[in-house]
Protein backbone atom coordinates (compact mmCIF):
# COMPACT_ATOMS: atom_id res chain seq x y z
CA UNK A 1 0.00 0.00 0.00
CA UNK A 2 2.97 2.20 1.01
CA UNK A 3 4.56 1.67 -2.58
CA UNK A 4 1.30 2.51 -4.40
CA UNK A 5 0.58 6.19 -2.65
CA UNK A 6 4.49 6.72 -3.35
CA UNK A 7 3.69 5.39 -7.40
CA UNK A 8 0.04 7.46 -6.92
CA UNK A 9 2.35 10.83 -5.48
CA UNK A 10 5.08 10.69 -8.00
CA UNK A 11 2.70 10.57 -10.87
CA UNK A 12 0.63 13.48 -9.62
CA UNK A 13 2.84 15.78 -8.32
CA UNK A 14 5.49 15.57 -11.43
CA UNK A 15 2.80 16.63 -13.64
CA UNK A 16 1.47 19.03 -11.12
CA UNK A 17 4.96 21.28 -10.94
CA UNK A 18 5.19 21.58 -14.41
CA UNK A 19 4.31 25.00 -16.38
CA UNK A 20 2.56 23.30 -18.66
CA UNK A 21 -0.01 22.74 -16.17
CA UNK A 22 -0.60 25.75 -14.88
CA UNK A 23 -0.16 27.78 -18.28
CA UNK A 24 -3.41 25.33 -19.73
CA UNK A 25 -5.08 25.42 -16.34
CA UNK A 26 -4.98 29.27 -17.02
CA UNK A 27 -5.70 29.00 -20.54
CA UNK A 28 -9.14 27.23 -20.57
CA UNK A 29 -11.00 29.99 -19.24
CA UNK A 30 -9.47 32.48 -21.14
CA UNK A 31 -9.81 30.45 -24.52
CA UNK A 32 -13.86 30.28 -23.04
CA UNK A 33 -13.99 33.82 -22.19
CA UNK A 34 -12.38 34.81 -25.87
CA UNK A 35 -14.63 32.16 -27.77
CA UNK A 36 -18.01 34.20 -25.92
CA UNK A 37 -16.25 37.76 -26.77
CA UNK A 38 -15.48 36.64 -30.63
CA UNK A 39 -19.49 35.46 -30.43
CA UNK A 40 -20.70 38.38 -29.25
CA UNK A 41 -18.28 40.88 -31.37
CA UNK A 42 -19.34 38.95 -34.74
CA UNK A 43 -22.69 38.57 -33.69
CA UNK A 44 -22.53 42.80 -33.39
CA UNK A 45 -21.57 43.46 -36.25
CA UNK A 46 -18.97 42.49 -38.32
CA UNK A 47 -20.91 42.74 -41.45
CA UNK A 48 -19.33 45.24 -44.84
CA UNK A 49 -21.52 47.71 -45.94
CA UNK A 50 -23.31 46.50 -48.76
CA UNK A 51 -25.35 48.89 -51.55
CA UNK A 52 -27.98 46.87 -53.58
CA UNK A 53 -29.48 47.81 -56.83
CA UNK A 54 -32.73 46.57 -57.21
CA UNK A 55 -33.66 45.91 -60.77
CA UNK A 56 -37.75 45.94 -60.99
CA UNK A 57 -38.54 44.93 -64.69
CA UNK A 58 -41.73 43.67 -62.67
CA UNK A 59 -43.02 46.81 -61.91
CA UNK A 60 -44.48 45.33 -58.59
CA UNK A 61 -42.48 46.76 -55.88
CA UNK A 62 -40.91 50.19 -57.32
CA UNK A 63 -42.22 53.39 -58.87
CA UNK A 64 -40.75 56.22 -60.97
CA UNK A 65 -40.96 59.58 -58.62
CA UNK A 66 -41.38 62.53 -61.10
CA UNK A 67 -40.72 65.10 -58.89
CA UNK A 68 -37.25 63.41 -57.81
CA UNK A 69 -36.68 61.67 -61.31
CA UNK A 70 -35.99 58.49 -59.44
CA UNK A 71 -37.20 54.98 -58.98
CA UNK A 72 -38.44 54.57 -55.56
CA UNK A 73 -39.75 51.56 -53.61
CA UNK A 74 -43.56 51.34 -53.69
CA UNK A 75 -43.73 50.49 -50.13
CA UNK A 76 -40.56 52.07 -48.48
CA UNK A 77 -41.11 50.42 -44.57
CA UNK A 78 -40.21 47.29 -46.61
CA UNK A 79 -36.65 48.57 -46.94
CA UNK A 80 -35.42 50.34 -43.62
CA UNK A 81 -32.53 52.64 -43.36
CA UNK A 82 -29.74 50.84 -42.64
CA UNK A 83 -26.37 51.80 -41.64
CA UNK A 84 -24.80 48.52 -43.54
CA UNK A 85 -27.49 48.20 -46.23
CA UNK A 86 -28.52 50.82 -48.68
CA UNK A 87 -30.94 50.14 -51.62
CA UNK A 88 -31.75 51.55 -54.81
CA UNK A 89 -33.63 50.92 -57.50
CA UNK A 90 -34.27 51.11 -61.00
CA UNK A 91 -36.40 49.43 -64.10
CA UNK A 92 -33.13 47.91 -66.29
CA UNK A 93 -30.01 46.19 -65.06
CA UNK A 94 -26.93 47.16 -65.86
CA UNK A 95 -24.02 45.35 -68.46
CA UNK A 96 -21.70 43.31 -66.47
CA UNK A 97 -18.90 45.71 -67.24
CA UNK A 98 -21.38 48.90 -66.12
CA UNK A 99 -22.26 47.18 -63.11
CA UNK A 100 -18.36 46.48 -62.09
CA UNK A 101 -17.86 49.83 -62.83
CA UNK A 102 -20.75 51.60 -60.39
CA UNK A 103 -20.55 51.60 -56.96
CA UNK A 104 -22.84 48.69 -55.92
CA UNK A 105 -22.01 45.59 -54.35
CA UNK A 106 -25.12 43.26 -55.61
CA UNK A 107 -27.44 43.73 -58.67
CA UNK A 108 -30.83 41.88 -57.50
CA UNK A 109 -33.01 41.21 -60.63
CA UNK A 110 -36.69 41.14 -60.46
CA UNK A 111 -37.73 39.15 -63.85
CA UNK A 112 -42.00 39.38 -64.89
CA UNK A 113 -42.60 35.73 -63.45
CA UNK A 114 -41.16 37.03 -59.78
CA UNK A 115 -45.43 35.72 -58.60
CA UNK A 116 -44.50 32.39 -60.05
CA UNK A 117 -41.52 30.71 -58.99
CA UNK A 118 -40.92 33.33 -56.58
CA UNK A 119 -37.17 33.71 -57.08
CA UNK A 120 -34.75 36.53 -57.93
CA UNK A 121 -31.20 36.23 -59.14
CA UNK A 122 -28.64 38.48 -58.28
CA UNK A 123 -25.07 39.32 -58.84
CA UNK A 124 -22.16 40.26 -57.53
CA UNK A 125 -18.11 40.90 -57.87
CA UNK A 126 -17.72 39.38 -54.18
CA UNK A 127 -20.04 37.22 -52.58
CA UNK A 128 -21.93 38.39 -49.80
CA UNK A 129 -22.25 37.59 -46.13
CA UNK A 130 -25.01 34.90 -45.49
CA UNK A 131 -26.49 37.48 -42.68
CA UNK A 132 -26.85 40.27 -45.90
CA UNK A 133 -28.37 37.74 -48.13
CA UNK A 134 -30.93 36.93 -45.56
CA UNK A 135 -31.56 40.31 -44.58
CA UNK A 136 -32.10 41.33 -48.69
CA UNK A 137 -34.71 38.25 -49.10
CA UNK A 138 -36.84 39.45 -46.30
CA UNK A 139 -36.83 42.58 -47.39
CA UNK A 140 -38.05 41.52 -50.82
CA UNK A 141 -40.59 38.98 -49.81
CA UNK A 142 -42.03 41.81 -47.68
CA UNK A 143 -42.40 43.98 -50.48
CA UNK A 144 -44.32 41.46 -52.94
CA UNK A 145 -46.38 39.95 -49.46
CA UNK A 146 -47.30 43.73 -49.80
CA UNK A 147 -48.41 43.49 -53.28
CA UNK A 148 -50.24 40.42 -53.01
CA UNK A 149 -52.32 41.59 -49.66
CA UNK A 150 -53.71 44.73 -51.53
CA UNK A 151 -54.32 42.40 -55.42
CA UNK A 152 -55.35 39.75 -53.86
CA UNK A 153 -57.50 40.45 -50.36
CA UNK A 154 -57.64 44.44 -51.22
CA UNK A 155 -56.99 45.04 -47.50
CA UNK A 156 -54.41 48.07 -46.06
CA UNK A 157 -51.06 46.65 -45.15
CA UNK A 158 -51.88 47.75 -41.88
CA UNK A 159 -55.49 45.93 -41.64
CA UNK A 160 -53.72 43.11 -42.95
CA UNK A 161 -50.87 42.96 -40.25
CA UNK A 162 -53.98 43.23 -37.50
CA UNK A 163 -55.39 39.86 -38.71
CA UNK A 164 -51.85 37.77 -38.36
CA UNK A 165 -51.54 36.55 -35.57
CA UNK A 166 -48.06 34.99 -33.79
CA UNK A 167 -48.66 32.57 -31.29
CA UNK A 168 -45.57 32.42 -29.03
CA UNK A 169 -45.00 29.08 -27.12
CA UNK A 170 -43.86 29.35 -23.99
CA UNK A 171 -43.01 26.01 -22.12
CA UNK A 172 -42.45 24.84 -18.14
CA UNK A 173 -40.98 22.26 -17.02
CA UNK A 174 -43.44 20.91 -13.80
CA UNK A 175 -40.33 20.16 -11.78
CA UNK A 176 -38.22 22.79 -12.13
CA UNK A 177 -40.40 25.29 -12.91
CA UNK A 178 -38.09 26.40 -16.06
CA UNK A 179 -38.80 27.11 -19.43
CA UNK A 180 -35.65 27.69 -21.17
CA UNK A 181 -34.94 24.02 -21.70
CA UNK A 182 -32.45 25.07 -24.85
CA UNK A 183 -30.41 27.14 -22.51
CA UNK A 184 -30.18 24.27 -19.86
CA UNK A 185 -29.19 21.60 -23.00
CA UNK A 186 -26.37 24.00 -23.74
CA UNK A 187 -25.44 24.23 -20.58
CA UNK A 188 -25.19 19.98 -20.82
CA UNK A 189 -23.25 20.24 -23.58
CA UNK A 190 -20.17 22.66 -22.83
CA UNK A 191 -19.85 20.04 -19.79
CA UNK A 192 -20.34 17.04 -21.43
CA UNK A 193 -17.26 18.62 -24.63
CA UNK A 194 -15.85 19.69 -21.49
CA UNK A 195 -15.56 15.94 -19.78
CA UNK A 196 -15.09 14.68 -23.38
CA UNK A 197 -11.91 16.55 -23.58
CA UNK A 198 -10.45 15.58 -20.15
CA UNK A 199 -10.88 11.73 -20.11
CA UNK A 200 -9.44 11.64 -23.36
CA UNK A 201 -6.34 13.83 -22.67
CA UNK A 202 -5.54 12.49 -19.49
CA UNK A 203 -6.17 9.05 -21.11
CA UNK A 204 -3.69 9.76 -23.54
CA UNK A 205 -1.39 10.98 -20.72
CA UNK A 206 -1.63 7.75 -19.55
CA UNK A 207 -0.25 6.17 -22.33
CA UNK A 208 2.29 8.55 -23.30
CA UNK A 209 3.93 7.78 -19.57
CA UNK A 210 3.61 4.61 -19.85
CA UNK A 211 5.51 4.39 -23.42
CA UNK A 212 8.17 6.86 -22.51
CA UNK A 213 8.99 4.45 -19.15
CA UNK A 214 9.38 2.01 -21.54
CA UNK A 215 11.88 3.33 -23.91
CA UNK A 216 13.51 4.91 -20.90
CA UNK A 217 13.69 1.20 -19.50
CA UNK A 218 12.75 3.05 -15.90
CA UNK A 219 9.80 0.49 -15.50
CA UNK A 220 12.47 -2.18 -15.53
CA UNK A 221 13.33 -0.49 -12.23
CA UNK A 222 10.31 0.30 -11.21
CA UNK A 223 8.46 -3.19 -11.51
CA UNK A 224 11.59 -5.01 -9.58
CA UNK A 225 9.44 -3.31 -6.41
CA UNK A 226 6.21 -3.16 -7.63
CA UNK A 227 3.78 -5.55 -9.51
CA UNK A 228 2.80 -4.42 -12.70
CA UNK A 229 -1.01 -4.09 -11.36
CA UNK A 230 0.20 -1.78 -8.83
CA UNK A 231 2.30 -0.04 -11.33
CA UNK A 232 -0.63 0.54 -13.59
CA UNK A 233 -3.24 1.13 -10.83
CA UNK A 234 -0.85 3.77 -9.35
CA UNK A 235 -0.18 5.40 -12.82
CA UNK A 236 -4.01 5.60 -13.76
CA UNK A 237 -4.75 7.04 -10.09
CA UNK A 238 -2.25 9.79 -9.70
CA UNK A 239 -3.02 10.77 -13.41
CA UNK A 240 -6.40 11.07 -12.61
CA UNK A 241 -5.99 13.32 -9.44
CA UNK A 242 -3.78 15.67 -11.61
CA UNK A 243 -7.05 15.89 -13.55
CA UNK A 244 -9.29 16.31 -10.47
CA UNK A 245 -6.96 19.18 -9.39
CA UNK A 246 -6.88 21.05 -12.61
CA UNK A 247 -10.61 20.21 -12.42
CA UNK A 248 -10.67 21.73 -8.87
CA UNK A 249 -8.85 24.90 -10.07
CA UNK A 250 -10.95 25.75 -13.05
CA UNK A 251 -14.11 25.82 -10.91
CA UNK A 252 -12.68 27.80 -7.99
CA UNK A 253 -11.71 30.34 -10.83
CA UNK A 254 -15.04 30.29 -11.98
CA UNK A 255 -16.64 30.91 -9.05
CA UNK A 256 -14.07 33.94 -7.82
CA UNK A 257 -15.01 35.15 -11.63
CA UNK A 258 -18.69 34.93 -11.16
CA UNK A 259 -18.24 36.01 -7.53
CA UNK A 260 -15.93 39.11 -8.63
CA UNK A 261 -17.57 40.16 -11.89
CA UNK A 262 -20.72 40.56 -10.29
CA UNK A 263 -19.37 42.72 -7.02
CA UNK A 264 -18.19 44.81 -9.83
CA UNK A 265 -21.36 45.09 -11.61
CA UNK A 266 -23.28 45.87 -8.46
CA UNK A 267 -20.98 48.91 -8.05
CA UNK A 268 -20.80 50.40 -10.86
CA UNK A 269 -24.09 51.72 -13.33
CA UNK A 270 -24.33 48.95 -15.95
CA UNK A 271 -27.49 47.15 -13.68
CA UNK A 272 -29.01 50.61 -13.24
CA UNK A 273 -29.03 51.13 -16.96
CA UNK A 274 -30.97 48.38 -17.60
CA UNK A 275 -33.22 48.30 -14.84
CA UNK A 276 -35.26 50.98 -12.60
CA UNK A 277 -32.44 53.19 -11.73
CA UNK A 278 -34.23 54.22 -8.41
CA UNK A 279 -33.65 50.62 -7.59
CA UNK A 280 -30.60 48.90 -6.34
CA UNK A 281 -30.40 45.11 -7.71
CA UNK A 282 -28.14 42.44 -6.91
CA UNK A 283 -26.16 40.34 -9.38
CA UNK A 284 -28.42 37.58 -8.80
CA UNK A 285 -31.51 39.29 -9.06
CA UNK A 286 -30.72 41.80 -12.10
CA UNK A 287 -29.99 37.78 -14.01
CA UNK A 288 -33.53 37.08 -12.53
CA UNK A 289 -35.03 40.21 -14.32
CA UNK A 290 -33.49 39.27 -17.62
CA UNK A 291 -35.38 36.20 -19.58
CA UNK A 292 -32.12 35.36 -21.51
CA UNK A 293 -29.77 34.91 -18.07
CA UNK A 294 -32.85 33.81 -15.65
CA UNK A 295 -32.54 29.99 -16.31
CA UNK A 296 -28.83 29.76 -15.13
CA UNK A 297 -29.69 30.50 -11.23
CA UNK A 298 -32.58 27.20 -12.31
CA UNK A 299 -29.58 25.06 -12.87
CA UNK A 300 -28.67 22.76 -9.64
CA UNK A 301 -24.85 24.02 -10.20
CA UNK A 302 -23.87 21.91 -6.67
CA UNK A 303 -25.08 19.11 -8.37
CA UNK A 304 -23.64 19.69 -11.89
CA UNK A 305 -19.93 20.42 -10.48
CA UNK A 306 -20.24 17.35 -8.27
CA UNK A 307 -21.38 15.23 -10.92
CA UNK A 308 -18.98 16.30 -13.32
CA UNK A 309 -16.23 14.94 -10.59
CA UNK A 310 -17.82 11.70 -10.01
CA UNK A 311 -18.32 11.04 -13.93
CA UNK A 312 -14.78 12.48 -14.74
CA UNK A 313 -13.32 10.12 -12.23
CA UNK A 314 -15.09 6.75 -13.87
CA UNK A 315 -14.78 7.82 -17.11
CA UNK A 316 -11.72 8.37 -16.84
CA UNK A 317 -11.11 5.26 -14.72
CA UNK A 318 -12.48 3.17 -17.44
CA UNK A 319 -10.87 4.40 -20.41
CA UNK A 320 -7.46 5.07 -18.71
CA UNK A 321 -7.46 1.02 -18.29
CA UNK A 322 -7.25 1.03 -21.74
CA UNK A 323 -4.69 3.13 -22.80
CA UNK A 324 -2.78 2.27 -20.31
CA UNK A 325 -2.99 -1.36 -22.10
CA UNK A 326 -2.13 0.02 -25.48
CA UNK A 327 0.94 2.02 -23.81
CA UNK A 328 2.25 -1.31 -22.52
CA UNK A 329 1.91 -2.95 -25.25
CA UNK A 330 3.67 -0.68 -27.96
CA UNK A 331 6.75 0.00 -28.21
CA UNK A 332 6.61 4.09 -29.34
CA UNK A 333 3.68 6.35 -29.60
CA UNK A 334 3.42 6.12 -33.52
CA UNK A 335 2.59 2.39 -33.32
CA UNK A 336 -0.41 3.38 -30.69
CA UNK A 337 -1.96 4.95 -33.51
CA UNK A 338 -3.83 1.66 -34.83
CA UNK A 339 -4.86 0.80 -30.95
CA UNK A 340 -6.20 4.00 -30.04
CA UNK A 341 -8.64 5.00 -33.35
CA UNK A 342 -10.90 1.82 -31.84
CA UNK A 343 -10.42 3.47 -28.21
CA UNK A 344 -11.62 6.69 -28.90
CA UNK A 345 -14.72 5.87 -31.03
CA UNK A 346 -17.15 5.05 -28.30
CA UNK A 347 -16.20 8.68 -26.36
CA UNK A 348 -16.57 10.57 -29.66
CA UNK A 349 -19.54 9.06 -30.51
CA UNK A 350 -20.38 9.80 -27.07
CA UNK A 351 -19.63 13.77 -27.78
CA UNK A 352 -21.59 13.84 -31.46
CA UNK A 353 -25.12 12.43 -29.50
CA UNK A 354 -24.18 14.95 -26.97
CA UNK A 355 -24.23 17.79 -30.03
CA UNK A 356 -27.65 16.13 -31.08
CA UNK A 357 -29.31 16.04 -28.18
CA UNK A 358 -28.87 20.10 -27.84
CA UNK A 359 -31.96 19.95 -30.37
CA UNK A 360 -33.65 16.80 -28.42
CA UNK A 361 -32.00 16.76 -24.64
CA UNK A 362 -34.91 13.94 -24.00
CA UNK A 363 -34.79 11.94 -26.90
CA UNK A 364 -34.07 8.06 -26.84
CA UNK A 365 -30.71 8.29 -28.33
CA UNK A 366 -29.89 10.65 -25.09
CA UNK A 367 -31.01 8.36 -22.63
CA UNK A 368 -30.09 4.96 -24.01
CA UNK A 369 -26.40 6.52 -24.32
CA UNK A 370 -26.76 7.51 -20.62
CA UNK A 371 -27.49 4.27 -19.54
CA UNK A 372 -24.68 2.90 -21.95
CA UNK A 373 -21.31 2.25 -19.82
CA UNK A 374 -18.62 3.69 -22.34
CA UNK A 375 -20.87 6.33 -23.45
CA UNK A 376 -22.99 7.43 -20.28
CA UNK A 377 -19.83 9.87 -18.25
CA UNK A 378 -20.17 12.03 -21.53
CA UNK A 379 -23.93 11.41 -22.26
CA UNK A 380 -25.70 11.54 -18.80
CA UNK A 381 -24.48 15.36 -18.63
CA UNK A 382 -26.55 16.80 -21.10
CA UNK A 383 -29.41 15.27 -19.14
CA UNK A 384 -28.60 16.60 -15.62
CA UNK A 385 -29.34 20.20 -16.34
CA UNK A 386 -32.66 18.70 -17.85
CA UNK A 387 -33.61 16.73 -14.58
CA UNK A 388 -32.72 12.95 -13.86
CA UNK A 389 -33.79 10.83 -11.28
CA UNK A 390 -31.51 9.21 -8.90
CA UNK A 391 -32.04 5.89 -10.21
CA UNK A 392 -31.21 6.99 -13.16
CA UNK A 393 -27.40 8.04 -11.95
CA UNK A 394 -27.38 4.69 -9.96
CA UNK A 395 -27.66 2.82 -13.13
CA UNK A 396 -24.99 4.98 -15.03
CA UNK A 397 -22.34 4.99 -11.71
CA UNK A 398 -23.48 1.06 -11.74
CA UNK A 399 -22.61 0.54 -15.09
CA UNK A 400 -19.82 1.96 -15.58
CA UNK A 401 -18.17 0.21 -12.29
CA UNK A 402 -18.99 -2.79 -13.76
CA UNK A 403 -17.53 -1.94 -17.13
CA UNK A 404 -14.39 -0.47 -15.49
CA UNK A 405 -13.80 -3.32 -13.61
CA UNK A 406 -13.80 -6.04 -16.38
CA UNK A 407 -11.66 -3.45 -18.17
CA UNK A 408 -9.42 -3.37 -15.31
CA UNK A 409 -8.71 -6.90 -14.81
CA UNK A 410 -8.47 -7.15 -19.16
CA UNK A 411 -6.01 -4.39 -19.28
CA UNK A 412 -3.67 -5.50 -16.35
CA UNK A 413 -3.45 -9.02 -18.09
CA UNK A 414 -2.35 -7.31 -21.29
CA UNK A 415 -0.08 -4.78 -19.44
CA UNK A 416 1.70 -7.73 -17.40
CA UNK A 417 2.47 -9.40 -20.78
CA UNK A 418 3.51 -6.22 -22.41
CA UNK A 419 5.00 -4.16 -20.34
CA UNK A 420 8.70 -5.42 -19.88
CA UNK A 421 8.64 -6.52 -23.83
CA UNK A 422 10.25 -4.81 -26.08
CA UNK A 423 10.96 -4.55 -30.15
CA UNK A 424 8.08 -6.73 -30.89
CA UNK A 425 4.61 -5.36 -32.39
CA UNK A 426 1.55 -6.77 -30.40
CA UNK A 427 -0.89 -8.04 -33.03
CA UNK A 428 -4.48 -8.29 -31.76
CA UNK A 429 -3.96 -11.77 -31.77
CA UNK A 430 -1.25 -11.53 -29.35
CA UNK A 431 -3.95 -8.80 -27.49
CA UNK A 432 -6.27 -11.67 -27.03
CA UNK A 433 -3.91 -14.25 -26.10
CA UNK A 434 -2.80 -11.74 -23.31
CA UNK A 435 -6.56 -11.23 -21.99
CA UNK A 436 -7.17 -15.13 -21.94
CA UNK A 437 -3.90 -15.41 -20.07
CA UNK A 438 -4.41 -15.91 -16.43
CA UNK A 439 -0.77 -15.37 -15.32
Amino acid sequence: MKTLKHIIYREWSTRVRRKAFWMGTLLIPALIAGSIGLGIWMDSGTEKEAKVLVVDASGLISRFDDRREVWLPTHPDCFPERPKLIYRFAPEALGDDAFLASDFDLMVFFDDGILQHSSAKYYYEKAPSMTTERAISNDLASAIERFKVKRDLELDFEAYKRLKTAIKLVGEDVITRDGNASGRALIGFFFSAMLFLQIVVYGMHVMRGVIEEKANRIVEVVISVVTPMQLMTGKIIGIGLVGLTQFALLAALGWLIYFAGGHWLETSDLLKATSDASVNLDFESWMATQSNLRFLLDVNWPLMVTATAVFFVLGYFMYACIFAAIGAAVDQESDAQYYTIPALIPPFLAYLLAAASIENPEGDLSIYGSYFPLTAPIMMMTRIPMGVDGWELLVAIGGIGIMSYLLLLASSRIFRLGILTRGKRFSWKDLWNGLRSRH
